[in-house]
This record gives C-alpha cells, structure tokens and sequence, in this order.
C-alpha cells in the first residue's frame, strides 16, 4: 500500500501544473490529463492509479512523491533535523562587544545601553572559553562573530583581542576558523581592511540598508542633518573590491521596497569579480511591518532587477529551515553579551531576566533553569507543523519560537495558516528549480 506523501503541492503554473516536494525538493510538471489522473487517485486511494498508469505511478513512487503507507515521513523530518542540530564537530560563538550603538532604528528591538563594553573579566573568560573549546578533539571548526549594538565602536579594545586569541590559539591546533560582524558598516575604513590583511583573516561582514537613500537616511542618520546612506554604500563597496565577503541586508516594508531597485545604481562601480563571489544582496521584511499581502510580486520583480545587473540575491521568502537552521538551533552555540550573560538567540533583547545562563570565570557555558535541553526539545511540538505540507522548508521558524509557544501551551503558524501564504513558498522553490535547470543548459 501506497500514500500521497504529506510534503506534496499540486498547483498551477502558466499553461500546465507542477507536483512540488518540499522534503525531496523535486517538482514534476503536467500536463492537464496526468493532472486530474493524480488527483482522482489522490481522492480515490493513490494506489489505483497503477492500475490506469503505471509508468505515471512508478515515477511518482522512485521520485519520492509517493511513499510507503508506513512510512512516517514527519519522523525523517526529525531525525534529519536532530542530525543537523546535533553535529559537534563545530561552534558558532558570537560575542556583543557592547550595547552601544551610533544609530538609533526605530525598529531596533535591543535596549542601548551608552556606557556598556566588554570588562576584563569577560574578555579573559571569552578567551578561555575559546582556548577550551577549539583544542577538543571533536572541534573541527570555529566560528566568532561580533553583533551588538555596533561592535566596531571598540574595535580596539574589545574585537582585536579577540581575534588575535582565536588565532594564536589556531596556529596550535589547526583547525578551521572564521570571523564575521553584523554592524551597520559606518565605521569600515582602511585601518579595518589592513588589520584583517595583516592577520590573514577575511571576516565575513553583514550590512543593512534600510531601503534606498532617501528611507534609510529616515532611520540610520549619524545627526538631524546627515544620512549614513552614501558612507555606508561607499564602504560595501571598498570591502568587496578589497575581497572582504558582504551580505547587504535589504530591510523593507510596504512604504520603501519599490524604491529598493534605485539602489542598484549605486553599486555599478564595483568590479565583476567583487559582485560574482564577495557581494550578495539579501532581502528581509522589517518584522514590525510583517502582513499577508502582493508585496512578494513587488519583491520578486526587484530582485530581477538586481540580477540583470549582475548583483545576487536572496530572499527570505525561500526558507530552507531544516537542511540550513538557524544558527541558534544549535546545540554548539551561544552568544555572549558584554556582561558575560549567555543567550542562544540574538533576535532578541538581551536584558538579564531573558538570558539562558552565564558565563563562568574558568570560561565554560552555564546554561540556568535547564534553558539548553528546553529550547533543543522544542522543535516537532507544534501540532500544525507536524501536518504542514511545507513542515520540511519552514519547520515552524526557529526553536525560539517554537520554545516560546510551547510554554505557553499554545499552537501556531508563523504564515498564520493561510495556505496561499504557503503557496507563495512554493512558487519560490519552484521558480529557483527552473531557473537553475536553464543555467545548467
């Protein structure tokens, strides 16, 4: 006996219709009869159509678009996730020199606390949390990133240190590294670049705009009288024309976006090398701004735009939260504020009542109240995503979430159960198989 799988969509596309997976990531496109064929046996009892079309059947059976009856693919769900979450071989440390920042968003969730820096003490348990973890046998990669506030407001004294720990301990043990910041990009300058060249370190870097000049100078100004805008365009630029890797993080809502395709105009003067592997662009609907409408159209023509100019995209519109989870879904990770609270998440306020633990003097990771083993178990708790035809890309958002509603006892979908909302998901999916197909011809 034979079932439908519970990851398939069926829907319209131009003049035919596709069959979409969303765990095997495949898609099959019909033609008008193989359609309704599909859809009687899916009504009537998915093994009949063997019978009125077993080559059809057969496909659909080697493809994954049909499954054994006692098949549980919700657990093939699970233990793929479980594997990914689990892996130990790696840790992704991110540190928030301060809580300072040269910009107020008015977005911004964090609390800004002026005076706030890393102290001594912190620094030095940072740093032996760094020497004990990546000499472990198992440690095959380490990862340190600065968030805040603005970590670049003490590079100095809080981020140079840092770095020149992990790769002094690197030189002994030999293992895979990597630096990146999430900051705003104002303070990049040549001093940035040189230091990062003189340790052979090309760190990673994330950089908003909040839409074109005239909306991002709305919200990231420096004073009353004066944008960021052009700075900070000019020092995306000057990183990857130096071959230092940015994603320009593209914050929207429905006010700004279609002005979003101006920016492409400033970036014309970086070089063809710079755009094809140190430059992408990533586009994120501002939260606080998160509504069901067409905005995805408006979206979708954008990032067209875009890659006629050579610039490439992303959109979160494309979730692949299984296979690529967030980074706070991991056991091996933590973030640490500059007070030595510890945190999983860094999409939210770090006020000492929210952390999940501390870290210790000897420099190990003190998780409170069971907060590790709590967020790990709280994926799969959602009932609506154990029967959610795109469960394998969205996976309910982050286990932050899920942790948040679980303890609350409460359900919920993070595209508010609208299946047409779902559906958009899968046309993304869809169009990035196409397009992929006609790249490789």
């Amino acid at each position: 006996m034979k079932k439908y799988s519970q990851f398939n969509s069926l829907l319209p596309y131009e003049n035919q219709y596709f069959l979409y997976n969303s765990y095997q990531q495949k898609t099959i496109f019909l033609e008008e009869e193989l359609k309704e064929l599909l859809e009687a046996a899916i009504h009537e009892g998915i093994d009949n159509l063997k019978e009125v079309h077993p080559s059809f059947f057969d496909y659909l059976v080697e493809s994954g678009f049909v499954v054994d009856s006692s098949f549980d693919e919700v657990q093939q769900v699970k233990d793929i996730s479980k594997k990914i979450d689990e892996n130990t071989d790696f840790f992704l440390l991110t540190v928030n020199p301060t809580m300072n920042c040269n910009f107020k968003c008015w977005y911004c969730y964090e609390t800004h606390i002026k005076d706030s820096r890393l102290e001594t003490s912190v620094l030095d348990s940072i740093q032996s949390f760094i020497t004990k973890t990546i000499n472990k046998e198992n440690i095959k990669f380490f990862s340190l990133a600065f968030f805040g506030g603005e970590p670049l407001l003490y590079f100095e004294k809080n981020v140079k240190p840092l770095v020149e720990h992990l790769k002094r301990e690197n030189d002994h043990s030999n293992k895979m590294i990597h630096v990146s910041f999430t900051t705003n990009g104002y303070l990049i300058n040549q001093d940035f670049i040189d230091y990062f060249n003189s340790v052979d370190i090309k760190p990673h870097l994330q950089i908003t705009l909040d839409g074109y000049k005239d909306e991002h100078d709305k919200v990231r100004f420096v004073s009353k009288k004066k944008g960021s805008y052009d700075e900070i365009v000019r020092n995306i630029i000057f990183l990857a024309n130096n071959e230092f890797p940015v994603n320009v993080r593209i914050n929207f809502t429905d006010e700004n976006l279609s002005n979003s395709s101006k920016i492409v105009e400033d970036f014309k003067e970086v070089s063809e090398e710079a755009k094809e592997k140190y430059l992408k662009f990533d586009f994120h609907r501002v939260w606080q701004n998160n509504q069901i409408d067409d905005l995805d159209k408006t979206l979708h023509e954008i990032r067209e735009q875009f890659e006629i100019w050579g610039l490439r995209t992303n959109s979160n519109n494309s979730p692949n939260n299984i296979q690529n989870s967030c980074y706070a879904d991991k056991r091996n990770s933590a973030t640490v504020n500059y007070n030595g609270d510890l945190f999983k998440c860094t999409a939210r306020d770090f006020l000492t009542e929210n952390r999940g633990g501390y870290l210790s003097e000897e420099g190990d990771l003190i998780w409170e109240n069971d907060y590790l083993e709590r967020r790990m178990d709280a994926k799969f708790s959602n009932k609506p995503c154990l029967s959610c035809r795109i469960m394998p890309l969205c996976n309910g958002g982050c286990s932050q979430h899920a942790m948040e509603y679980k303890e609350a006892n409460d359900e919920y979908c993070i595209y508010q159960g609208d299946e047409n909302e779902k559906s958009k998901i899968v046309y993304t999916k869809v169009e990035e198989i196409i397009n992929a197909e006609l790249q490789e011809a």
